[in-house]
């Protein structure tokens, strides 16, 4: 997100435009814009109007961050850079401002989850810089997900060369594709073709630079400038209405299933919390900060699944499914190699056999990936091919979970930082909404209200004073029944104009007393992570007080009774938690590395009070972390072979200690029934091939004996025994052999 002022996207060079003259097919294509320059005098002020980028998103079209337009719905290359939408002109340049693909699940920016309504959005008005002449561009719209003719309407419109401010009444003529009229039903699509170029026009090479994209509501005759952006113009000031975004109750906020029964999230990066996880047709390749880095592969490479261990959880309750995935390479739709970019998640549930598969969920390239979230009980879920009987997930007992990251026929490469599967939020006696306005101006008010079901709303705080960045309004459940509460925040502007954005999830509320989050001082923050190696364990998570910048944690040992590992201070950057909780500190992260002694270890992490508050709180839950056996200094070596001859059985194989580069002896066991030794012998047998492969290996690290055994099969075995700082004689190998 980003902050506005009025003056800034006014004095951009885009909007020192000529005035557009052009008139296509009846239609006002431009409006009369001059230079902004400097007023000598007060300008007339008029209020921004209502704007579907604004209004929905919170984030207008003005191409300041890369999330304004998502370049896989460009049919040329596109990309965001310097405040502008910049796309290459070629046959078909398409943009789709507002996408949506048929057969997926609507999520994110989804025309079918956020369509525009026509009733409120009249007019569409961009700023666009572009080198042609004696050409057109198109508008397209679709009442469907499939854009097809039978649902399309739109029209044609000459450009100007250079710099120039187009505004259309998208109300006046539909003349495109079927001609479907503007008001006739709400949106899913919206698209702008900027130039409509024929193959081999000769264009090649050159750009077309759109600095804003407004879909608006139509000016009247006291708002005459009202599509423009906010800004100080020659003559006139459009001054921004809000454009809010309720940062909390979110999903993210939810109790994670994984979380809750085993201790720890499905987070990819961490072996240790993923050890339960299964992968199908998958070759895991890596794993670092990106999570797991996999390849698809057979023998159905193009159903690479991930299987998540759960076992008979409430669908109704964990229902927000999210992952963090990314891939190499294009976006692609096609079932030939480099296509197939989406994901789907295949349950099981109680009562049938029949596994529920869900509809296509987009993924997209890596400049436009985002942790995606899902809700698989806002909507139905299920593809339309899916195997009947068609459960469902809302009200099912869930048995199986499995989650395909992509349907790509290629070997394609993709990363799986984490699955996530959440409940609502939920809190006892009272919590906090958040709220910020990317538009904010001084003097803005905003109301809270709340409601159950599909009862009236209930305000719960009105005309609260607020500030540029993140805004918090206490809400305590008090005499109100507990229950599910959706949350509405409404914003108002000293100039009249107001946005009301409800909350992106419900929240949970139990009665009960509980610590007012208006007023508690005390440290908030999770333990999420505990790490083990065989020399001690590395503890991460997130912490902030709200009295302080940064906050310390203290770690302890409840193994056996409370020893202290030590203190760390918060000063790791987690824009995760920033996004969740406004009002968190940039660096809340933190994480510490201490030295333990192998075995199981349960772990706890305190946040130390500052200031007024009155307890050192418990960071999330504790964590058993198992640090291993330090392996380094014993011996190294293998059982190669046990052949039968006259003489007996003849072993042979290689040794050595990391410790000496002296011989080293190896002991020779029968296990067949019980432990029998067979005595032992020196590595002296040269072998370059174990010094290639092992540098530290001495040359003579060979060893060979023969064995006199009786008739019968015998479990021969070899064991290397340690000379230096280790602490076991570790198995060589075993072999089985037959003497006849």
């Amino acid at each position: 997100m980003h902050d506005h002022t009025p003056i800034s996207r006014a004095t951009r060079r885009a909007l020192a435009v000529a005035t557009a003259v052009a008139v296509a097919a009846g239609l006002a294509v431009g409006v009369t814009v001059g230079s902004p320059g400097r007023a000598t005098a007060a300008p007339a002020s008029e209020s921004e109007a209502a704007d579907y980028a604004s209004d929905v998103h919170g984030d207008a079209w003005d191409f300041i961050n890369s999330s304004d337009f998502n370049t896989d719905f460009s049919g040329t290359p596109a990309r965001v850079t310097g405040g502008a939408l910049k796309v290459d002109l070629a046959p078909g340049n398409r943009l789709f401002m507002v996408h949506s693909i048929s057969g997926s699940l609507a999520t994110g920016r989804d025309g079918a989850r956020q369509p525009v309504d026509p009733a409120r959005y009249s007019r569409l008005t961009f700023s666009m810089d572009q080198p042609l002449t004696k050409h057109i561009g198109a508008v397209y719209w679709f009442t469907c997900r499939e854009q097809t003719s039978a649902c399309g309407g739109g029209f044609t419109f000459p450009i100007v060369q250079g710099p120039h401010v187009y505004s259309f009444d998208l109300t006046a003529k539909s003349n495109l594709l079927a001609k479907v009229p503007w008001r006739s039903a709400k949106k899913v699509v919206f698209r702008v073709d900027p130039v409509i170029l024929a193959n081999g026009s000769g264009n090649t090479g050159k750009q077309a630079s759109i600095d804003w994209m407004r879909l608006h509501a139509a000016p009247d005759a006291t708002h005459p400038h009202a599509g423009m952006p906010a800004g100080t113009y020659s003559g006139y000031t459009v001054t921004p209405r809000p454009q809010l975004v309720v940062d909390s109750p979110n999903p993210t906020q939810g109790q994670d299933y994984a979380t809750a029964t085993t201790g720890r999230p499905w987070n990819f990066t961490s072996a240790a919390a993923t050890s339960r996880v299964r992968y199908s047709n998958t070759t895991v390749l890596a794993r670092d900060s990106r999570g797991i880095t996999a390849r698809n592969n057979g023998p159905r490479q193009n159903d690479p699944q991930v299987h998540l261990p759960v076992s008979r959880l409430a669908g109704s309750t964990y229902h927000h499914l999210q992952f963090d995935l990314t891939y190499d390479g294009p976006f692609d739709l096609s079932g030939s190699a480099g296509g197939g970019k989406m994901a789907r998640a295949i349950w099981n549930v109680s009562g049938t056999g029949t596994p529920q598969i869900s509809n296509d969920i987009l993924t997209y390239s890596s400049g436009n990936a985002a942790e995606t979230t899902v809700d698989l009980t806002a909507q139905n879920p299920l593809d339309e091919d899916a195997i009947a009987p068609k459960a469902g997930w809302g009200g099912q007992t869930i048995t199986g979970l499995r989650f395909d990251p992509n349907e790509d026929p290629g070997k394609a490469v993709w990363h799986l930082k984490s699955v996530h599967l959440r409940a609502d939020p939920a809190a006892t006696g009272s919590t906090n909404v958040t709220f910020h306005d990317n538009a904010w101006v001084a003097g803005s008010t905003a109301d809270v209200a709340v409601r159950t079901g599909s009862g009236g709303w209930q305000r719960i705080a009105s005309g609260v004073a607020v500030t540029k960045g993140s805004n918090t309004v206490p809400f305590r459940l008090g005499s109100r029944p507990a229950g599910k509460y959706a949350v509405q925040v409404t914003l108002r502007h000293p100039d009249g104009s107001s946005d009301s954005e409800t909350a992106s999830a419900p929240v949970v509320m139990k009665a009960g007393a509980a610590v007012d989050p208006a007023t508690s001082h005390d440290p908030i923050g999770n333990f999420e992570r505990g790490t083990g190696t065989t020399s001690g364990v590395t503890l991460t998570g997130w912490a902030y007080d709200p009295d302080a910048s940064a906050v310390q944690v203290r770690v302890y040992d409840r193994t056996s009774g409370s020893r202290s590992l030590g203190t760390v201070t918060t000063s790791i950057a987690r824009s995760d938690v920033r996004r969740a909780r406004p009002a968190a500190p940039a660096n809340s992260g933190w994480s510490l590395t201490v030295p333990l002694s192998a075995g199981s270890h349960k772990i706890c992490a305190y946040g130390l009070n500052t200031g007024p508050g009155t307890t050192n709180p418990l960071l999330g839950a504790c964590r058993q972390v198992t640090v291993g056996v330090d392996r380094s200094h014993e011996p190294v070596g293998r059982l190669d072979t046990a052949t039968v001859g006259s003489g007996g059985v003849t072993v042979t194989g290689w040794a050595y200690d990391p410790d000496t580069r002296d011989p080293l002896s190896v002991a020779f066991y029968d296990r067949t029934s019980g432990s029998r030794n067979l005595g032992r012998v020196s590595t002296s047998v040269a072998r370059p091939d174990v010094v290639r492969a092992h540098p530290a290996a001495p040359a003579n690290s060979g060893y060979t004996r023969t064995i006199a055994l009786s008739k019968g099969t015998h479990e021969l075995c070899t064991y290397g025994i340690n000379v230096g700082a280790g602490t076991t004689n570790p198995l060589l190998g075993c072999r089985s052999v037959t003497v006849r």
